[in-house]
Order: C-alpha cells, then sequence, then structure tokens
C-alpha cells in the first residue's frame, strides 16, 4: 500500500482492559489506552468491560468477540481472552483488546466487526502484553472487506442450517436480546448472521460471542452455555430469548416476514451472488425495521432474476458438495496467545490479506471446493464492481489477467459468458419498464465487461 493511501486512512486508537494494580486503582479497569480515547469513552469502555469469570469458556483457549457503540459515535470492536493469572491470585485473568473504530473506517470493512478483527490480527494488532505498555500507539488498518463472505455462508447451509439460520434472523428483528445456545461453533453463526444483513444495518446489531450475560453490557445478541438451568434463568431473570439450537427451530420464531425467508432461500440455495449485488446498492436511510418490506420484494427479484441458461449450460455455479468444509477463517482470531499468527486460509479475491499463490493449471479440479471458492470470490467482485464500487472495479482490472493462470482459460470463458448474460439482464430489466431505469449501473456493467473481453 502507498503512503498516501495509509495517510488517507483514519487512526484507530486502542484500549486494554483487565485486572492490574495501577497508581489510579487496583482490580479491572481500562489499564492503557492510545492518546486520542477521550474520557467519556474511557468510561464507557470501563462499564462495558468484561471481569473476573466474565469466559464462558475458561480454558487456556477461550475466546469472545464483541461489539458495542460508543458515545463518541466510534465503535468498540474487542476480544477478549484468558491471560494467565490476576496480579490477586484468585482465578485466571480476563483480557480484552479494544479497537475503537471510527465509522468510515468501520464502512471501510463492510460495516463486519469481524473483518476489522482480521485485519487487525493480520496486522499484528492484537498482541496479549504480558506486562502492560506504558503507552499505546493508535493504528491503521489496510485493506477492506467484501459485503458478503460466500464461504461461511456456504458453511451455515450444512450447520445450522437454511431453516435455524432463518430463525435466528426472525428473532433478531423481532426481540431486544437473543442468546444462542447448545451448538459448538456459536461464533460462526453470528458472524454469518452479520453477513445476512446489509451492511447499513450491520452497527445496529451489538453483540458478543463468548460473555456471560450481564446487564451491564445489553448486546442484542449473545451466547449462553450449554445448560438448561442457565437457559431458564436468562429466559426468567432478564427476559433473554434464548434459542437452544440442539433441538428443532421453535415454530415461534418461524421465518414470517419478508427478510427472514429471503435468506432462508439465499442460504439453501448459496446464491450469494444476488446477497453480494443487492448490498452493493447503498441504502443509506436502511434500518433492521426496513428488512422485512425490503425482503418482500429481494425475494421476488431472486425468484425472477435466474437468469437464462445456455442450451445445455447451467444457470450457475456447481453446488460445493455437502460433504465438504470451508475453510475455517475463525481459527486465527480464536487463538487467544498466537496474535502474532497471519489468517490462514482467508485469501480472496475481494477481502483483505494475501493472495494465495497461483496453482498450476493442471493439478486444479473444476469442481474441487477450492476452484469453487475462488470462483465464489470472482463472482463478488465483478457484481461488487457491476454494483458500483470502484475499488472493485479496480482490483477487478488487476486481478483478472492473472487468472488465466491460476484457474484455466475454461473456467474463465464459462465465467464470462455468465456476466454477460447478468449484464444483459440488467440492461433488459431497466428497457422494459419494471423497475426505475438505471443508466449508471448499465454504465457500470459496461466497464466491467470491457475489462473482462479486453483480449477476446
Amino acid at each position: 500500500m502507498q503512503p498516501e493511501q495509509l495517510s488517507s486512512m483514519a487512526l484507530i486508537e486502542q484500549a486494554i482492559f483487565t485486572s492490574a494494580e495501577t497508581d489510579r486503582a487496583a482490580g479491572y479497569q481500562v489499564v492503557a489506552a492510545s492518546p486520542g480515547v477521550c474520557e467519556t469513552d474511557l468510561r464507557e469502555l470501563a462499564v462495558w468491560g468484561p471481569s473476573h469469570d466474565s469466559l464462558i469458556d475458561t480454558g487456556p483457549d477461550g475466546v469472545s468477540f464483541n461489539f458495542h457503540p460508543l458515545p463518541t459515535g466510534a465503535f468498540c470492536v474487542s476480544r477478549t481472552t484468558s491471560a494467565g493469572w490476576e496480579y490477586s491470585g484468585r482465578g485466571t485473568r480476563v483480557y480484552t483488546q479494544c479497537l475503537l473504530v471510527p465509522p468510515e473506517e468501520l464502512a471501510r470493512f463492510a460495516n463486519n466487526p469481524f473483518a476489522v478483527l482480521r485485519a487487525a490480527l493480520a496486522g499484528g494488532a492484537l498482541e496479549v502484553h504480558r506486562e502492560i505498555p506504558k503507552e499505546l500507539a493508535p493504528l491503521r488498518l489496510s485493506g477492506r472487506s467484501a459485503s458478503v463472505d460466500s464461504t461461511l455462508l456456504a458453511r451455515l447451509k450444512n450447520q445450522p442450517g437454511p431453516e435455524w439460520m432463518s430463525t435466528i434472523v426472525q428473532a433478531v428483528l423481532t426481540t431486544r436480546c437473543l442468546v444462542l445456545s447448545g451448538a459448538p461453533g456459536l461464533e460462526h453463526v453470528i458472524a454469518g448472521l452479520i453477513n445476512c444483513l446489509p451492511p447499513e444495518c450491520r452497527t445496529e446489531l451489538t453483540f458478543s460471542t463468548g460473555l456471560r450475560y450481564s446487564s451491564r453490557r445489553p448486546f442484542r445478541v449473545s451466547t449462553a452455555a450449554d445448560d438448561a438451568s442457565e437457559r431458564r434463568r436468562l429466559a426468567r431473570q432478564h427476559g433473554a430469548t434464548v434459542l437452544d439450537l440442539s433441538k428443532k427451530p421453535p415454530v415461534e420464531f418461524a421465518p414470517l416476514d419478508g427478510w427472514a425467508r429471503f435468506i432462508e432461500q439465499v442460504v439453501a440455495s448459496r446464491r450469494t451472488s444476488f446477497l453480494t449485488t443487492q448490498f452493493a446498492k447503498r441504502r443509506f436511510e436502511l434500518t433492521l425495521e426496513d428488512l422485512p418490506a425490503l425482503g418482500l420484494q429481494l425475494m421476488e427479484e431472486f425468484d425472477t432474476s435466474a437468469l437464462p441458461a445456455p442450451r445445455g449450460g447451467k444457470p450457475s455455479r456447481p453446488k460445493e458438495p455437502e460433504s465438504s468444509e470451508p475453510r475455517d477463517w475463525l481459527d486465527g482470531l480464536q487463538q487467544a496467545h498466537a496474535a502474532h499468527r497471519r489468517f490462514q486460509g482467508s485469501a480472496s479475491l475481494a477481502s483483505t490479506g494475501a493472495k494465495q499463490a497461483p496453482a498450476p493449471v493442471e493439478h486444479l479440479n473444476s469442481n474441487s471446493p477450492e476452484v469453487l471458492e475462488r470462483l465464489e470470490k470472482l463472482d463478488d467482485l465483478v457484481f461488487e464492481a457491476i454494483g458500483g464500487s470502484r475499488e472493485a472495479l479496480d482490483e477487478l482490472r488487476e486481478t483478472w489477467p492473472k487468472l488465466p493462470t491460476e484457474l484455466g482459460q475454461r473456467l474463465l470463458d464459462e465465467s464470462r459468458e455468465q456476466y454477460l448474460r447478468h449484464a444483459l439482464f440488467i440492461w433488459e430489466d431497466a428497457r422494459d419498464g419494471s423497475s426505475p431505469r438505471n443508466p449508471a449501473r448499465a454504465a457500470q456493467a459496461l466497464d466491467v465487461l470491457c475489462i473482462l473481453f479486453d483480449d477476446v
């Protein structure tokens, strides 16, 4: 990244909340902060900060990813882990690293807190300090994130499944406090839930993936231990809606509104490119309350926008085999004491991180999970560019010439045919008057096709 690009990025302040004996106090407190953190935000961090016995998993690999707003308008994106022993010797020390992310920086990562954490870890910004530093410097994060993680949504089709994901979406939209329990990997479910919401709505979804419920931390979505008595207590004492994912989805949260039903269709079909195209449209005033109505509209488009396939062809990418498991990009974040590691398997055409080395064409299987993932990421990049993303268009212009070596010409020719049909669909849709005319979108599609067919 060029120096001028780095200088244009806003500074991200940081802070550490943990147990220590300092000149000011003893116990859990904000023990270090970068100079730009104001007193108002410091007080808020102290209120939300998790203290002794707050982690559900108290083992060495226990971790929680957390997200909530701050009074100044920034957002706290944090990771809580176990880190040695408390200074008093009473138990395991809970250690929380907080990033205070300005709205414009969060938007660069599609308002996805997990993408921010991934970029921070890749840059070595989430080290657990053995000794509390006297000074913390603000940081800048490079890269950006695609609006939809296709690999993650592919995983959700297998676990917890389309029916459960639509149930969770329905519950999120109709309750004030949702607690998930009864299944492993709940952090993936919450990360998937983020990807099921338009970027404009994601800042409303405060969450914790591994902290015990506390009225001091009113997260909209959180998790609980797999314990029936704890689930009953949360529902009785705190009025939380508790979903046990080890059972069948409850009928009271069956997907009735448009958005939950729309997400069920997307997850079941794995047509994440449609979701990417829709999320690329800027709906600046969109809120969670608007999603049921928007969902009805998109369901109709989803049903009618299946592109006509050429004779004998297929309308979409081959489906990934049900038995295959997408790569687990959250593994890097879950290593409580391995902050120096980079994300493994996180390279993609439309996300942060280093690109994978080109694979010899002769070793590629067009139906392999690796190739399907690359093609899905290419879809995301193309449809984001057609949707108006200048960054995606620039990255496509740089990436496309390299792909014949990585994927082979046959697969790229098939992809070009798909993108051409999509562009024709956009132009035909605008011409027949069934939807508002959008000349800019047609021009964006033409720009993309000029890149894809430049060598033809």
